[in-house]
């Protein structure tokens, strides 16, 4: 009896371990694919849709930026274990630092904050998302 329990105990362990240390909300990039796929993940776990939309544009840029400076490997290494506010923030500063520089690229917009207004200026909201209006506030 007791030897059941523990093989159920182990089980459990190795089952459970995995997924409770997993770290959810970073991004795993030992790939490309897998890099896609975490991208996905951590960007449907953002609620907000302002927040989701200002990381899906850090991605695309910081993939750009970093492809074309040292390929592919230079930008899953460049996001790998980083959380949506960390690459968020990682582009603002990667991106502040080339409009500083004078890139072309950037030449139309002051900050990244900026070019994250601009770009998503005509984005429609997500319908159920807004917050429900009340005859008067609790």
């Amino acid at each position: 009896m007791k030897s059941v329990i523990a093989v159920i105990i182990v089980l459990g362990v190795i089952f459970v371990l995995p997924v409770a240390c997993s770290g959810r909300g970073k991004i795993h990039a030992s790939s490309l694919r897998s890099a896609y796929d975490s991208v996905r993940k951590v960007k449907n776990y953002i609620q907000d849709d302002s927040k989701k939309l200002e990381f899906q544009i850090a991605i695309g840029t910081l993939q750009q930026l970093k492809t074309e400076e040292g390929g592919t490997k230079l930008f899953l290494k460049t996001i790998d274990g980083k959380t949506a506010d960390e690459i968020i923030a990682l582009a603002k500063e990667e991106v502040n630092a080339r409009i500083l520089k004078g890139d072309k690229r950037f030449a139309k917009y002051q900050s990244w904050d900026q070019m994250v207004a601009t770009l998503t200026k005509n984005t429609p909201r997500v319908i159920g998302r807004e917050r429900p209006e009340h005859a008067f506030e609790e």
